[in-house]
């Protein structure tokens, strides 16, 4: 289960963050900042993305940062990626995510992915690879485009949702609606009391 979007005092905003949303359009990586969230061809993909920015944010476990920023550079793009390497809750995520255009993980290896959930329940249309555990769950409810890994790939799936707002908000919509009814917590107490009322039913059936 997920928690679903909470309500925070803008005071609690930090000045970094609210600099990022206040600069305009953004695609949003959240999560450990290391090599199997694939963040290597999301920053290659970039240069086929025009004009807009990337904003990857989450804890730098592994002291990655250092070749993710030389790999912007390499790219081209370092003047439209923005880095926020710590841990990202409270305000500054629910503003993060409100601002962002789309949200994109790449994975190589991926259990899961819970960031995908959060940005589904908050109407935030995604982009990821078949390696995410969540790509399932992407596909069921039509949230957002599971793609191929390649640089190319991921910038055509990019470019194709950022021209067409009314497509991310379609899907965002969708992915709101069903992730809030089956993986919000009030949404899995839900079915798991009506598995307790069957499973009580049965047992009384049975007598």
């Amino acid at each position: 289960g997920i928690d679903s979007p909470g309500s925070w005092a803008k005071d609690g905003l930090s000045r970094d963050v609210r600099a990022i949303t206040a600069a305009g359009d953004y695609v949003f990586f959240l999560g450990r900042l290391n090599w199997k969230k694939g963040l290597d061809r999301l920053i290659n993909a970039w240069a086929d993305v025009p004009e807009t920015r990337l904003v990857i944010a989450g804890n730098d476990e592994d002291d990655y940062l250092a070749e993710l920023r030389n790999l912007a550079v390499a790219s081209g793009c370092a003047d439209r990626i923005d880095f926020l390497p710590r841990f990202i809750t409270g305000q500054d995520k629910e503003d993060l995510f409100a601002a962002a255009h789309l949200f994109v993980l790449p994975s190589y290896s991926e259990n899961f992915g819970m960031t995908v959930l959060e940005a589904m329940i908050r109407a935030v249309p995604v982009v990821v690879t078949p390696e995410v555990g969540a790509a399932e769950v992407v596909r069921e409810v039509q949230g957002g485009l599971v793609i191929d890994g390649s640089p190319a790939e991921l910038a055509k799936a990019i470019n194709e949702l950022l021209i067409s707002p009314h497509k991310r908000e379609l899907m965002g919509e969708m992915a709101s609606n069903l992730v809030t009814d089956r993986y919000s917590w009030q949404g899995i107490g839900r079915q798991m009391e009506g598995e307790y009322q069957q499973l009580v039913g049965s047992e009384l059936r049975g007598q």
